[in-house]
């Protein structure tokens, strides 16, 4: 399938917006600082609360089922949404509607796109896999990160259900049908200067493209006061609230898989699920 399709599914899905219900989280940041962990945590947490929820994996490396404990034999062989266009293409011509189908609402016509694509990793969790360059010769994913968005933008949720998003590293995620689906930006940063440049700019792009929320995460923190840093390297930043994650041994023990940690031994799980209480409506 050519970009030019890709682009032509995006717009038929733009044209067909299902609700905003729910929470939806969109977890971003420089390469390595963290991303994955946290979005994890969050489904977790959020399932072990009896919410639905669908995990989105937008990163190239497709890490997040591995973080989220599915076994890793069968996480290998997942097939992303890149590889399945001309599926995607076959159903998203009708209308949305109102129910629950498959992993999340889509409507009846198109619902199975989530069930064929996503993974049960528990009751009330699913993980859907975007995928990312198969080949260094691919090139950029512009047109499917868009399709991406717009599938997300697509599914209809009720209050109580989270969706969160690993999304690429760096800039990249950032399109206008990206960041539609979600209302909340989470920017993980280490608290170092490069880190924190990157998610100055994350910030900036997310106020430009309508996010009604932006959340700086500072992650791996040793000092006493991280905070400082953000003062001195990013002072023209402005984001809602700033959390702060600690280095903790106990997830470098347990990585990848964050559904091994117990959430009383763990500072950084604790933290997680403060972040998380800031973010229930």
């Amino acid at each position: 399938m050519s970009r030019t399709d890709v682009k032509d599914i995006t717009r038929q899905l733009r044209r067909n917006p299902g609700n905003d219900g729910g929470t939806r989280i969109l977890v971003a940041g420089k390469g390595g600082v963290g991303k994955t962990t946290l979005s994890a945590a969050l489904c977790l947490l959020g399932a072990s609360e009896g919410r639905r929820v669908l995990a989105v994996d937008q990163d190239a490396q497709q890490n997040l089922a591995y973080s989220l404990g599915y076994p890793p034999g069968k996480a290998a062989l997942l097939r992303p949404i890149t590889q399945e266009l001309d599926y995607v293409e076959e159903k998203v011509g009708a209308r949305p509607g109102g129910g629950w189908g498959g992993i999340i609402g889509l409507n009846p016509d198109v619902s199975d796109v989530a069930e064929r694509f996503g993974v049960q990793i528990k009751d009330n969790l699913h993980l859907l896999v975007m995928g990312g360059v198969v080949q260094a010769s691919t090139g950029c994913l512009c047109p499917e990160n868009s399709l991406l968005g717009a599938l997300v933008r697509f599914l209809n949720s009720k209050d109580d259900d989270l969706i969160v998003m690993d999304a690429q590293a760096g800039l990249e995620p950032f399109g206008r049908t990206v960041a539609e689906g979600f209302g909340t930006a989470l920017v993980v940063s280490e608290p170092t200067f490069n880190s924190l440049q990157v998610a100055a700019r994350i910030e900036k792009l997310s106020r430009e493209l309508g996010m009604r929320r932006v959340d700086l995460v500072l992650n791996k923190c040793q000092e006493k006061e991280p905070l400082e840093k953000v003062e001195r390297y990013i002072p023209e930043a402005v984001f809602d609230q700033v959390h702060v994650l600690p280095l903790d041994r106990t997830v470098l023990e347990h990585e990848p898989d964050v559904s091994r940690i117990d959430l009383e031994a763990s500072p950084y799980l604790r933290s997680v699920k403060n972040i998380w209480m800031s973010l229930l409506p």
